[in-house]
């Protein structure tokens, strides 16, 4: 099994002190390093979820496609694979599970093929549990707040052939201009809160 020890997950103990913390707002920069990383590499999202799942899903497509990689809709021909959780429903999880497990046959006979697990559901402590005893085909982990994050676990995961967790047990920092892909020229998915309050 691999070793997770110098990753962090969620605590729900952690997160339901709900501790006053400072939020504070910065504006998404891509290292310039960075650019081009996805030249000649594709990326495929499979969004299970709610309106703020879609609206998330969209900020992880313009990060992809300013990162060079190109989308797909055919997980055969894709590099990177997002699963964009929700934790809601145990139905939904045990579909993202299903999934996972069925992409196993996939990274074995692509191992460059990466898997990122992403969302609600890594912020629950018995789903990092879960991936790490069933699931060592999942290569990135990471939650709601995060997501300004990809291009930095990408690059670590790419070059370090090591699992990239990283999950935050508060309310995190507001990132304003994350680039965004839209899905409709008429109608855009606006987040009036960040994250699930489970209502």
């Amino acid at each position: 099994m691999k070793d997770y020890s110098k990753y962090f997950g969620p605590s729900i103990r952690d997160a339901r002190k709900r501790i006053n913390k400072e939020t504070k707002n910065f504006v998404f920069n891509l290292d310039e390093r960075l650019v081009g990383l996805g030249n000649d590499k594709t990326y495929m999202i499979k969004t299970y979820g709610c309106q703020g799942n879609i609206a998330d899903s969209e900020k992880i497509a313009g990060i992809m496609d300013e990162l060079g990689f190109t989308e797909v809709n055919n997980e055969n021909e894709a590099d990177v694979i997002f699963f964009n959780t929700c934790a809601i429903r145990d139905n939904a999880e045990q579909r993202v599970f299903g999934e996972l497990g069925r992409l196993k046959g996939l990274k074995n006979d692509n191992p460059n093929l990466l898997i990122a697990l992403c969302g609600c559901m890594p912020q629950e402590e018995s789903t990092i549990e879960a991936v790490k005893k069933k699931y060592d085909q999942v290569d990135i982990i990471f939650g709601t707040h995060n997501i300004h994050k990809i291009p930095e676990y990408l690059s670590e995961a790419y070059l370090s052939k090591e699992k990239v967790m990283e999950v935050f047990s508060y309310e995190g920092d507001i990132v304003e201009a994350v680039p965004q892909k839209r899905a409709h020229k008429t109608k855009a998915w606006v987040n009036i809160m960040y994250g699930c309050d489970e209502f």
